[in-house]
């Protein structure tokens, strides 16, 4: 084998080892989730018909993530029907401390348009935003893991060395890394999205009297929520309960600096 083939066979195992390295950027599902142990919840909140427990806010490298680079979050949630008729479930909102109502979405694309539409709207009000930090006192992301996004950080500088011009070998110009990188970007969302969908409840939905189940729901990145509102219906009309989050979620996602 001549030696322009060696070097254009070493550059090819390069990059798709950089590829493999960096996961191509975007969110890709862990092997094994990170551990999640519920304690005491977040928030609760009760009225004459329901009662709701915030147990748990999966975010970016948090407790229970199963996602690498997620850009969005999810609550978990526990309904219990106290009344002796039917519940409909319709709507799970958050609002932000810039009291903006985040509505919850069903896809990774939707998610992550949400949560850049977020970070941009912060950033405009004098906030930096970043996912995953300034987690608050209770509940989230208890754990959360040592030296995540270093090698990320390190790859994405490496792949982008390899990605500001095209391979020269001899005379022939090779440039798969956006090749490969969108091919494995691709694989890695479409993954994530089967999991959002898999793990998520779709609302509206019913719940019978006496009955209890947990709610998954995703929003974009939801800093600093004030609360989170539960809108349901039975035979007598339609209400809300809120549950008051100002305190356990106080400063989620937004940086210590601009506090």
């Amino acid at each position: 084998m001549n030696r322009p083939h060696l070097i254009f066979r070493s550059s090819i195992t390069f990059l798709f080892s950089t590829c493999a390295l960096v996961g191509c950027g975007g969110s890709k599902v862990l092997k094994e989730p990170q551990p999640l142990v519920f304690g005491q919840p977040i928030a609760t909140a009760a009225d004459q018909r329901l009662y709701v427990t915030l147990d748990w806010v999966i975010v970016r490298d948090g407790g229970g993530t199963w996602a690498k680079n997620a850009y969005w979050d999810e609550y978990l949630l526990r309904i219990r029907n106290q009344s002796d008729q039917t519940i409909n479930l319709k709507e799970l909102i958050v609002v932000d401390s810039l009291n903006t109502r985040i509505e919850a979405q069903r896809g990774r694309k939707q998610l992550v348009d949400g949560s850049k539409r977020t970070t941009r709207r912060y950033k405009q009000s004098g906030t930096k935003v970043t996912a995953g930090t300034g987690r608050g006192t209770v509940g989230v992301a208890a754990a959360t893991v040592a030296g995540a996004g270093v090698g990320a950080a390190m790859g994405a500088g490496t792949l982008a060395g390899a990605s500001g011009g095209a391979i020269v070998v001899g005379a022939a110009v090779f440039a798969p890394v956006l090749a490969i990188g969108g091919i494995a970007r691709g694989v890695n969302h479409s993954a994530v999205n089967t999991m959002i969908e898999q793990r998520q409840t779709s609302l509206p939905l019913d719940l019978f009297a006496g009955d209890e189940l947990m709610l998954d729901v995703f929003f974009p990145i939801a800093p600093s929520p004030g609360t989170v509102e539960l809108t349901y219906s039975d035979s007598t009309g339609e209400y809300i309960i809120v549950i008051n989050t100002s305190a356990a979620l106080n400063g989620l996602h937004i940086e210590a600096s601009a506090q």
